[in-house]
């Protein structure tokens, strides 16, 4: 029997992954307004209505495709860690000696090395990398393309641009933002966004708190 899902939110690459993988059926979307580009998905209403199709469906499961950190957090502690759904495609390769955790979307593509760990509620997106022993934190977002070369160490609430390439043994503090295209040679502080080759600091921002999982 298929396991049900909804998507919180209207992401056509992330409706692809689950089409594509078998024992998964897409009962449709959950969105604060009716989202004009649906076309063939059911709208199902917005996150009020999660409760009542929880009742309506039992076992059924969320899926978060959010690209921004800060939204996952909030949409994780609304929902809850055991409604989360873990999503890894089938056309992704993850080391037997690396680690996911819940709730995180894996894309086509994405390579997860030898002993890397990836946190709760990340999205790794297309064709990106996380090479050896490296660890990324949760609520991290890397777009598509984006590169964590060996023995890096990425905090909470990160975002990764696209083709974007982390050096190295470098560490990226929490919240920081990586723009795309940007090489990053040295360590980012919290809450920076640096871009560029190497990658310089143009924003810097003092935040509330760091959601953690």
């Amino acid at each position: 029997m298929k396991e049900k899902v909804v998507l919180v939110g209207v992401e056509w690459d992330v409706i692809d992954l689950i089409e594509s993988i078998q024992f998964i059926d897409l009962i449709g979307i959950l969105e604060s307004t009716y989202p004009n580009e649906c076309y063939d998905i059911n709208y199902l209403g917005s996150d009020e209505n999660w409760e009542e199709l929880k009742a309506k469906h039992p076992g059924l499961k969320a899926v978060l495709p959010i690209d921004s950190p800060k939204i996952r957090a909030r949409l994780l502690k609304y929902y809850g860690e055991e409604a989360l759904m873990t999503l890894v495609s089938p056309e992704s390769y993850i080391s037997s000696r690396a680690s996911v955790g819940f709730g995180t979307i894996v894309q086509r593509g994405v390579k997860i090395m030898a002993r890397a760990s990836i946190g709760n509620c990340c999205k790794i997106n297309v064709n990106a990398t996380v090479h050896h022993e490296s660890f990324i934190g949760h609520f991290c977002t890397l777009a598509p393309g984006a590169q964590v070369l060996g023995r890096v160490i990425v905090g909470n609430s990160v975002y990764i641009g696209a083709g974007a390439v982390i050096k190295q043994k470098c560490r990226i503090g929490d919240g920081a933002i990586i723009g795309a295209g940007a090489v990053v040679v040295h360590d980012i502080p919290p809450h920076v966004t640096v871009v560029g080759i190497p990658a310089k600091e143009i924003q810097r921002k003092i935040p509330l708190s760091t959601p953690s999982a």
